[in-house]
């Protein structure tokens, strides 16, 4: 279902890529939040990113450039874990 001033730029089968994004989006100061149809954690299926509906292009032209991120990138923005087992600061 819709959510009123909120557009939906993405949707991940799982929660770990959807974070991704999130972290993403947050480390450029734009809102956004998940939506999915998890009812018990960890049994989830659809996994929308959302964005205030005035940010979505701004958030689109930036999930277009994170093709360029690397996968251990992409698990720091989502999780704050560096690859050497360290976090962020």
């Amino acid at each position: 279902m819709p959510i009123v001033g909120w557009s939906e730029i993405a949707i991940f089968s799982d929660r770990m890529s959807a974070e991704a994004l999130v972290g993403l989006l947050e480390s450029e100061k734009v809102r956004c939040r998940i939506d999915s149809n998890e009812i018990v954690p960890g049994l989830g299926t659809n996994f929308a990113v959302l964005v205030p509906s005035e940010l979505a292009h701004r958030a689109n032209w930036l999930r277009q450039q994170a093709t360029h991120f690397s996968e251990p990138e992409l698990t720091y923005l989502a999780t704050g874990e560096l690859p050497d087992g360290g976090t962020k600061p």
